[in-house]
């Protein structure tokens, strides 16, 4: 059964420690989380947190730069609270804009993916709005042709807003590449304006009762919210709890 969590970075601006934070979320409906850092405290302060309020650490947004010059203190930091997913937020669109340019961001996530396999993780990528560059023949995108280069080695973390946002329909590729996907960032969008790459919940286009349908089709395990614009990040944390709750009863 899927379940419901939140991307952090949704709460990026409330004026309060992250462990404070994480026993505001526990107070409502969300049953995980998913880290984009650490803000100025501890691993093992934000792994007591997580015991305290029993939410799961269910996976950590992780740039690719950050990688690459502080790979053993960021695994050891998530390893520390528990937390077996690395999730890359993205590439660039450089990678994304041909089907050659995708072999470039294909072997170097694999190749890191092998890395962190090793050290205990799984590794997923999220898409933006950018990889979904129309090629035409046996490939409809670039999205496609990156998901033939890579395997499940690699999850795809999939952005249903961002998609859609990218003129894609979203349950079309929660269906294609269900087989690779176990969370799915359950966002909103209103295309054609940057301002309104992220709404709340119903305020955009997206058919959120077919893609939760799907995610439940494709065994999910996590539904994850964000909306990394929202100026009102409480009001945006209990309206969107409201709605993936609903959501999740009626399909």
């Amino acid at each position: 059964m899927v379940r419901p969590a939140i991307q952090l970075y949704t709460l990026r601006d409330l004026e309060e420690p992250l462990t404070e934070t994480l026993h505001r979320i526990a107070n409502t409906g969300y049953e995980g989380v998913e880290f984009a850092g650490f803000s100025d405290e501890s691993p093992e302060a934000i792994a007591d947190a997580l015991d305290d309020t029993n939410l799961k650490p269910i996976g950590g947004h992780v740039g690719l730069d950050i990688l690459q010059t502080d790979y053993e203190e960021t695994v050891e930091s998530y390893q520390t609270l528990g937390c077996e997913r690395i999730v890359i937020p993205s590439y660039g669109e450089d990678g994304f804009t041909s089907k050659s340019a995708v072999s470039e961001p294909a072997n170097r996530l694999l190749t890191l993916a092998d890395r962190l396999v090793d050290d205990g993780f799984e590794v997923h990528y999220h898409n933006h709005t950018y990889e979904f560059t129309e090629l035409g023949g046996s490939f409809d995108t670039t999205y496609d042709a990156f998901a033939a280069q890579t395997d499940d080695r690699l999850g795809l973390e999939f952005d249903v807003g961002l998609a859609r946002h990218g003129d894609i329909d979203p349950v079309l590729y929660l269906d294609r590449y269900s087989d690779r996907i176990s969370l799915i960032h359950l966002t909103d969008t209103i295309p054609g304006d940057d301002d309104s790459l992220h709404v709340d919940l119903g305020e955009g286009v997206v058919d959120l009762n077919a893609c939760v349908r799907a995610a439940l089709n494709a065994n999910a395990e996590w539904l994850v919210y964000e909306n990394g614009q929202t100026t009102n990040p409480i009001a945006t944390l209990t309206s969107s709890n409201t709605r993936i709750q609903e959501l999740l009863d009626t399909v």
